[in-house]
């Protein structure tokens, strides 16, 4: 079976070799002790414990593979073959079979001389995907969709792969044979940006540890590799668009300390979990109404979206000083379907609060059923009343505000994690429709928070999303039609952002800056469409979280901002647990004031 797995690879490949001269490395494993690592290879990384194992598949002696599970490990854990010389430009043939699961359960690298990361080649199957690592955008770019995972190893369904890579350009090619097949295409099936580029070649490593998936596999069998510039070039990648022109200020320090604290800023905690109440809190909304401040938030009792989740919050009648107790708005339900956080608007006279809703319904990749369901504030009896779902499909996550065509709009995530708007019918806030924001894969959505303001005659939207940077979409017909998202030259990590206007006529960001760590507020010149200066809101850890919860963890994250006597009023998550609160002085946002007074310029 082995020699014919080589046979057909080779019958596909375009250009005749000089096997004696270019051949590094080629194996069935077949020579290997079972339960051992082959001859020849060596753990990547000091102080690591790599689990890859030549494995017997069926019944014969002679028909072995290469083995790799999860172990303990944690890091860069692997196993390596190092090339008796570096190399300019390789080719990888291999075959390989993977366990299914949507985390990560094959991974495997090319490095560098000495080198103690991933080269050019760092490739993975994760989400059931076929993938490469994209350097320029720090982001998985898609393969192959079409691989099949075997659910019993001793009977595999096997795939052959080939790549070719060259340490002076960008591109890597890859060809990848039909599930059950070994004959390669005549074209690669895709060509990718390198992980990184200008570094020779010095070897393959096959990944263990913590990186896969718990339970996850992978085989590898019939690997072969060859060098020499004689092989042909890899094919050329498109490069990346210009990042939006979102930052016109100076560069941002790496030294974050540099950034300045707003001027008179203080803080409050509207909210701290204890022991015998719901323990898990997130998605703080914040907003005046006659003179009163409302908050409100998600709350559960352990898990981040767990089972019997609420919308609940609290009051204050002086400008955030002392708030009053806790209050029941979306009370969540028995089964699975639960409330979440949302926005807060007045509208004619009346305050609305509009909070998520799923968990039961249309099946969905993060928000099965997912909903919106509004509330509204009676005035007589001083309770919230539902007015049932208003939007479909759609989590809103910032205060509406009115487009030039007399709708509102306010950003969003579907219930697969993509980013969306939706938008009233003028002044029905009982009907909304959702829109979707297009975006390249680069944006890699996961949970792709979007916040939106109206920008001129345009609306702009600031989307959470891969690379380390925000993303940014504009439309120019009321949030009908978008642009495809595009970085922007603002750093931002995978964390909510919030995007709104201030009555001097300034464009202001709250959001994280390198990590969750950090919370600063940028602006812009009055009428200006670019943010020119930031501020620190919050820096440093915050306290750690006193109960246990899924996806808690140290940070200053989800900020929410209403303008109300002069303040900015900035609500925010303290390790998913508590409501932290922040009030800015209008004043001090002034772009042009002195280092002393303000924040870099």
């Amino acid at each position: 079976m082995k020699s014919v797995l080589i046979l057909f690879a080779c019958l596909t490949f375009p250009v005749v070799l000089n096997a004696s001269e270019d051949l590094i490395y080629q194996s069935g494993f077949e020579s290997d002790r079972v339960g051992a690592v082959p001859a020849g290879w060596s753990v990547f990384l000091p102080k690591t414990s790599p689990n890859v194992k030549v494995v017997a598949q069926g019944a014969g002696e002679s028909n072995h593979a290469l083995k790799s599970v999860r172990s303990a490990s944690g890091g860069l854990t692997a196993i390596t073959r190092a090339f008796s010389q570096p190399q300019q430009r390789v080719l990888i043939e291999f075959s390989f079979a993977f366990s299914p699961g949507a985390g990560r359960s094959l991974n495997l690298w090319t490095f560098a001389p000495e080198g103690t990361d991933a080269s050019q080649l760092n490739l993975c199957i994760q989400n059931g995907k076929l993938q490469q690592y994209d350097g320029r955008t720090r982001s998985w770019r898609v393969i192959s969709k079409d691989v099949e995972p075997s659910t019993d190893p001793t009977d595999p369904i096997w795939h052959r792969l080939r790549i070719l890579v060259d340490a002076r350009q960008s591109g890597i090619d890859f060809w990848l044979a039909k599930p059950g097949e070994f004959k390669l295409p005549g074209s690669p099936t895709g060509t990718l940006h390198a992980y990184r580029s200008d570094l020779d070649l010095a070897g393959l490593a096959l990944v263990s540890g913590t990186r896969l998936a718990n339970d996850a596999w992978y085989l590898i069998d019939d690997l072969e590799i060859k060098g020499g510039t004689q092989l042909p070039s890899p094919g050329s990648v498109e490069p990346l668009p210009e990042p939006f022109a979102l930052w016109s200020g100076p560069p941002v320090p790496a030294d974050l300390d540099q950034i300045p604290f707003v001027p008179e800023m203080t803080h409050q905690t509207i909210h701290r979990a204890e022991k015998d109440g719901y323990k898990f809190l997130h998605g703080a909304a914040i907003i005046a109404h006659n003179g009163v401040l409302y908050a409100n938030w998600a709350n559960s009792p352990a898990n981040e979206n767990g089972p019997h989740e609420t919308l609940q919050g609290r009051r204050s009648e002086d400008g955030g000083k002392t708030w009053s107790g806790l209050e029941m708005i979306g009370p969540g339900f028995e089964g699975s379907e639960r409330h979440s956080h949302g926005v807060l608007l007045k509208h004619q006279g009346k305050l609305w609060t509009i909070c998520s809703r799923f968990g039961v319904g249309q099946p969905a990749r993060r928000f099965p059923g997912l909903q919106g369901e509004a509330f509204v504030l009676n005035e007589k009896t001083d309770q919230w009343e539902s007015k049932g779902i208003v939007m479909q499909n759609c989590w809103p996550y910032d205060e509406p505000v009115r487009m030039p065509d007399g709708n509102l709009i306010t950003g969003g995530q579907d219930q697969d994690g993509l980013p969306v708007v939706a938008i009233s019918h003028g002044d029905d806030l009982l009907h909304w429709d959702t829109v979707r924001i297009p975006f390249p894969p680069e944006l890699s959505p996961s949970f792709a928070e979007t916040t939106v303001a109206v920008d001129g005659k345009n609306v702009r939207a600031i989307i959470r999303g891969g690379g380390g940077t925000a993303w940014v979409s504009i439309s120019q017909d009321n949030g009908r039609n978008w642009s495809s998202a595009r970085p922007a030259n603002l750093r931002m990590p995978r964390a909510k952002a919030y995007l709104g206007n201030l009555s001097t006529g300034q464009q202001y960001l709250v959001s994280n800056l390198k990590n969750r760590d950090t919370l600063v507020i940028s602006v812009s010149q009055p009428g200006a469409s670019t943010l020119s200066q930031m501020w620190r809101i919050r820096h440093g850890k915050s306290e750690a979280p006193r109960f246990k919860g899924f996806a808690k963890s140290k940070q200053w994250s989800y900020p929410y901002a209403h303008e109300y006597d002069g303040k900015l009023y900035v609500v925010y998550s303290i390790g998913k647990e508590d409501c932290g609160l922040s009030i800015l002085p209008v004043t001090s946002l002034q772009v042009g004031s002195t280092a002393a007074d303000g924040g870099i310029e």
